[in-house]
């Protein structure tokens, strides 16, 4: 798993300064459809007041998210085992979905909190599929937020080094190159 955003567009970081920072706190979790993983996410986003959970492979009963509390605004799209989610927890938080380029994979919304705007994609990448395709998506939402902020966690179903594995196995040299050519951190 990994969380990138343009180098030129980061995202804020605390400051000691007098000057007032914007905060949102952000976590990824990828629950492998379990009930449990979720109850613990749940527990974790109100017990630490996230801000914004971007998942992966959440629970499906019916067709339809399920496991997470009332308040929490969803975003996630397609139908029957959806990939990928946005939780956002914040009501401060305004977040509009971006459909023209979000499905069962790809979640794409607009976050705006206290003057600070961005946009955050929560991603997977399917280990039966080539990455290739997977990253056709993902340049497309770079393109449409081209000058924007843009925070995108993604299970990318690969391992490398550059995020602290042990091993870079042969489907992340594809998603090594795209990261460094793109200037993504």
């Amino acid at each position: 798993m990994a969380a990138f955003t343009n180098r030129d567009n980061r995202l804020p970081r605390r400051a000691n300064t007098t000057k007032k920072q914007t905060e949102i706190k952000c976590v990824q979790l990828n629950l492998q459809h379990s009930r449990t993983a979720t109850y613990n996410l749940t527990q974790l986003i109100l017990h630490n007041n996230i801000d914004v959970a971007f998942v992966q492979e959440l629970y499906i009963v019916l067709n339809n998210e399920a496991g997470f509390r009332k308040p929490f605004r969803i975003f996630a799209h397609g139908n029957g085992r959806k990939r990928s989610a946005i939780i956002v927890n914040n009501k401060k938080n305004d977040a509009i979905a971006i459909r023209q380029v979000s499905d069962k994979g790809a979640t794409l919304i607009e976050l705006s909190y206290s003057g600070f705007n961005f946009y955050g994609a929560s991603l997977y990448f399917p280990i039966d599929r080539e990455i290739e395709t997977d990253m056709e998506s993902l340049e497309e939402i770079i393109q449409l937020t081209k000058g924007k902020g843009l925070l995108f966690p993604i299970d990318s179903n690969s391992r490398n080094k550059l995020w602290y594995d042990t091993i870079t196995n042969e489907r992340c040299k594809f998603l090594e190159d795209f990261i460094i050519t793109r200037d993504l951190f």
